[in-house]
């Protein structure tokens, strides 16, 4: 799992890794070092911090703190899959994208996404520039995604509306219910061994961006 936050988000990711591994799953949590408060673990999980790669950048600064922390996300995503087989990538939010679409390329691996929002929904359809780079990254999220997780129906539509993705691509899970992550991920894992044997490692790229808000300067 690639996770971008310590806050409320993070803490909804730790504790989706928690309950994986109490099911006997095999979980490796990605997170930024700083903020990193005490996290217990439980046998099957572990939590590799990603410390800040220089120069340092304040959070502030969206773009190049998210693709900075991804640097540092593959790397350590790396070295632990030279020590171990994975069989799905779950990326939690857009900041992770990087990180995650690499690592999946890299070692052909099955991806799975979790949108809590989307940008278009957050500033209520007025998007300035960093906000339109920032939409873009969520909406290759998607499209390098077997499936992507949302909250619920709101957050499903904005998401089919603004970047015109397949209703049959998102799944709501509204409680982070383990055992729904787990047959999304088992769907992922079916459609990703199906693409590859056909060849189709993504799915035909739609061009969208050219009449989207999220483009628009």
């Amino acid at each position: 799992m690639f996770s971008a936050h310590d806050t409320a988000p993070g803490e909804r990711v730790h504790v989706l890794a928690s309950g994986l591994a109490r099911a006997g799953h095999d979980v490796d949590l990605i997170a930024p070092e700083q903020p990193s408060p005490d996290a217990s673990t439980l046998p099957g999980m572990r939590i590799a911090r990603v410390p800040e790669y220089p120069p340092l950048v304040p959070q502030s600064d969206r773009l190049a703190w998210a693709i900075q922390l991804s640097a540092g996300m593959l790397e350590r995503a790396t070295r632990l899959a030279t020590a171990t087989t994975f069989d799905v990538i779950h990326a939690h939010g857009w900041e992770t994208a990087w990180a995650a679409a690499a690592a999946k390329s890299v070692f052909e691996i099955a991806m799975a996404s979790t949108l809590a929002s989307c940008e278009e929904g957050r500033a209520g359809g007025d998007l300035d520039e960093t906000g339109r780079l920032v939409a873009q990254a969520e909406w290759w999220l998607t499209y390098e995604s077997r499936k992507t997780i949302v909250p619920d129906d709101i957050v499903r539509a904005q998401i089919e509306t603004v970047f015109e993705l397949p209703s049959d691509k998102q799944v709501v899970i509204a409680d982070g219910s383990v055992d729904r992550t787990l047959e999304t991920y088992a769907a992922a894992i079916a459609e990703d061994t199906e693409m590859r044997r056909r060849g189709e490692e993504r799915p035909p790229l739609r061009v969208i961006l050219g009449r989207s808000s999220i483009a628009r300067g």
